[in-house]
């Protein structure tokens, strides 16, 4: 999760404007923004509701855990963490103390009604949306930290596709991902991958030739996996409909413990291929393969339990 930048987070704890607007139950749509008190607490933005947690914005916040924020002439996308330390609300109400000092509602936004609905407010940027499984148009103002980040993985990719030697794969698949690869596991180039920075990979894991992965929505390869060569994992989809069809839609994807995915497969986005099963090769995957079960053709049905 992000954190905010120290000059932005002065910005905000410096103004007295903030309006909190948590996504409605269809996740898509925001709330009706609500004015609230804001503090900063080392490094940290901090809400509370007058009403405690009898306030619907409150609840939405907690429900919904995502939302905006608009304030200091800025709109954030944000998260939103419930607070129950009793000792970082003592010093969340010495900021309001400093912060709002005269006010005639300062008493209620530091009793307990208050105390108990605090929240962390936590920017989200175009990542955290989309491995929170939001829909993201192409047209966002955030998309051009996607394309930054795919020409790092470009030039990443170039060096691990030429490596020589199996510790240097593992080195270059880490740097993509962001996270050591254990040295039990292999992977063979070429090896494709758009983004790198959603995608998990445990120990003992085996995957082959030419092998490509489109991890924006997110991708985890649990220890001791097969993936044989041309097999393709998207976590990535679009809408059908024409007037939609340029936002992405993410969908996370996961490989349990000791499954195989046979040459060619493709397993298309928000599937889970179950422990120990197989995915025939060429077979196409729509749906969440169960435990213990081979799945063959297209699109991809049980033909056999393990």
């Amino acid at each position: 999760m992000s954190s905010w930048p120290e000059d932005e987070l002065t910005e905000i704890a410096e103004s007295d404007d903030l309006h909190v607007a948590p996504f409605r139950e269809d996740g898509e749509t925001y709330g009706t923004p609500t004015r609230i008190w804001s503090v900063a607490v080392d490094g940290n933005l901090y809400v509370r509701a007058y009403n405690g947690q009898d306030s619907s914005w409150y609840q939405a916040a907690v429900r919904e855990n995502a939302g905006r924020i608009e304030v200091a002439g800025m709109t954030k996308d944000v998260s939103f963490e419930s607070v129950t330390d009793e000792a970082l609300n003592d010093r969340i109400d010495e900021a309001y103390r400093a912060k709002y000092q005269g006010s005639q509602y300062l008493d209620s936004m530091i009793s307990e009604r208050a105390r108990s609905s605090t929240i962390r407010v936590l920017p989200r940027d175009i990542f955290d949306r989309l491995k929170a499984g939001e829909p993201v148009p192409m047209d966002d103002p955030g998309y051009q930290k996607i394309s930054e980040e795919v020409n790092r993985t470009i030039g990443l990719k170039r060096k691990l596709n030429t490596a020589t030697d199996v510790d240097e794969i593992r080195h270059y698949v880490g740097e993509i991902i962001g996270e050591e690869v254990d040295e039990s596991t292999k992977i063979f180039p070429p090896f494709h991958i758009n983004v790198g920075k959603h995608t998990s990979v445990g120990r003992n894991v085996f995957i082959n030739h030419a092998c490509s992965f489109l991890d924006l929505g997110g991708i985890t390869i649990e220890d001791e996996v097969m993936i044989s060569s041309m097999v393709t994992i998207t976590s990535e989809g679009h809408p059908v409909d024409v007037d939609r069809r340029k936002t992405l839609v993410p969908g996370e994807v996961v490989v349990e413990r000791n499954a195989w995915i046979g040459a060619g497969a493709t397993i298309l986005p928000d599937v889970t291929i179950g422990e120990n099963s197989v995915v025939a090769a060429g077979a196409v995957v729509t749906k969440d393969v169960p435990a213990n079960t081979v799945v063959a053709g297209v699109p991809a049905e049980v033909v056999r339990e393990l």
